[in-house]
């Protein structure tokens, strides 16, 4: 027994601590992705609550103006395009984690990356 070293509380279980951090990775490159793809309904929900004038119907409960063509186009793409990203969670941070035989919970966590490639296009003025 002399000579050899004895792991440290920050050692993985096999004594290789340098390996400690390559398993969030995969899931956080992945859901930095799903963020890219996230960034087209970021833009049809931010279009829709600042940009799109709001409708004055005189205080009235009946209200006769439609809403605009963009209006129409930009709520369908921020619902389609939000679904989208939905399943994309739903299938990349959920199913193929149990399907490969552990458990999503690493996955689910790093989904708060999801919207880090919108806000860092908004900060750097990109978007």
């Amino acid at each position: 027994m002399k000579g050899r070293a004895v792991p440290g509380p920050e050692a993985n279980a096999d004594g290789r601590w340098w390996q400690r951090g390559r398993h969030l990775w995969a899931p956080g490159l992945a859901n930095l992705l799903i963020g890219v793809v996230a960034v087209i309904p970021g833009l049809c929900i931010r279009w829709l609550t600042t940009q799109y004038p709001s409708v004055d119907c005189g205080g009235g409960v009946g209200c006769d103006k439609e809403a605009s063509e963009t209006a129409t186009v930009v709520s369908y793409g921020a619902v389609l395009s939000g679904l989208l990203v939905l399943g994309m969670v739903l299938v990349v941070d959920v199913l193929i984690p149990r399907q490969e035989g552990g458990q999503p919970r690493r996955w689910l966590a790093m989904a708060v990356l999801i919207p880090v490639p919108f806000v860092v296009g908004q900060a750097l003025g990109w978007i």
